[in-house]
């Protein structure tokens, strides 16, 4: 950057005593300057005129960028330098269908009221991807966070450098039409066993973990319809086209008329856990810890 400063004042003084007394150097160091900025660029950059120096073609070439980073770093310090409250720190979210109708406005009102410098972007995630799209890629650019799901019944793998904060747990139900649910423990899994149903498929954690569920509760679902929309799960559900499972915030996605049940598991009930996946690179950024304590506040709202 020095470097580079010495060569913009070269420029507009024409002589290395003008861009010594600008810079606050000696004539000799204004020379050593250009001399090491030659030698990193590979080529002339200065052509003598008596006393005076004018720019080679490569170094006007040079100069033009040298000019353009000059102004960057300039904006860039002026930025530190302002007020809390006139910056801006971008954090980006990856979020879903059932966590983000719940959780982002909430969120993203306690960060207008603690850190209105801090401005949240949501990018919606397959939650099946949530931690690939906290990692490095190639042709991809990493989020801050990324809201997912961890399943007790389907654990991922940990994975080096990401670290996965819980946020809320919560249990599953079984979702049918009104009138398909029997009361009784007995009477129920009777008529799980007996039912279509409507479930994701084996080959994500929630299919994985749906059907794990069941087996515990001693149900063996058949699976007529194979759907991983949570929205669309429902409205099967409610058409009486089969049962599913939900959770609260599931069934908060997407109004509905269907009859709940637990689901008669005798271990306690089927759980998924919401968390925040997030770098650990990332969560040494104030802003983006800031945006894990908005987060952690806003779903221990909703743990029943």
């Amino acid at each position: 950057m020095e470097q580079l400063r010495t060569l913009a004042a070269l420029a507009d003084g024409g002589t290395m005593a003008a861009a010594a007394t600008e810079l606050g150097y000696t004539p000799g160091a204004v020379s050593q300057q250009m001399t090491a900025l030659a030698a990193a660029a590979g080529r002339p950059l200065l052509v003598r005129v008596g006393r005076r120096v004018e720019l080679t073609d490569d170094g006007q070439l040079l100069l033009a960028g040298a000019r353009e980073v000059l102004a960057a770093d300039e904006r860039a310090r002026s930025a530190l330098a302002a007020p809390r409250a006139d910056r801006r720190a971008v954090v980006t979210l990856g979020v879903f269908g059932s966590a983000a109708s719940a959780g982002f406005g909430p969120t993203t009102a306690l960060l207008r009221e603690r850190a209105p410098w801090v401005d949240v972007r949501a990018v919606e995630v397959d939650v099946e991807r949530a931690l690939e799209a906290v990692v490095p890629g190639p042709g991809r650019s990493p989020l801050d966070v990324s809201l997912g799901l961890d399943h007790p019944d389907s654990p991922s793998p940990p994975v080096a450098g990401v670290a996965v904060v819980p946020l809320l747990e919560e249990q599953y139900a079984v979702v049918g039409a009104v009138g398909s649910l029997p009361t009784g423990t007995e009477a129920l899994r009777a008529a799980l066993n007996e039912a279509d149903w409507v479930l994701p498929p084996l080959d994500t954690a929630f299919g994985r973990a749906a059907r794990t569920a069941c087996a515990r509760a001693g149900v063996a679902p058949l699976v007529r319809h194979t759907v991983t929309d949570t929205a669309v799960s429902l409205a099967l559900a409610e058409s009486g086209a089969g049962l599913t499972l939900a959770t609260p915030l599931m069934l908060a996605l997407r109004p509905t008329r269907c009859d709940t049940a637990p689901v008669p598991d005798p271990s306690g009930g089927a759980q998924r856990r919401v968390v925040a996946l997030v770098r650990a690179t990332a969560a040494q950024r104030e802003a983006v810890r800031l945006v894990l304590d908005a987060l952690h506040d806003t779903f221990s709202r909703l743990r029943p």
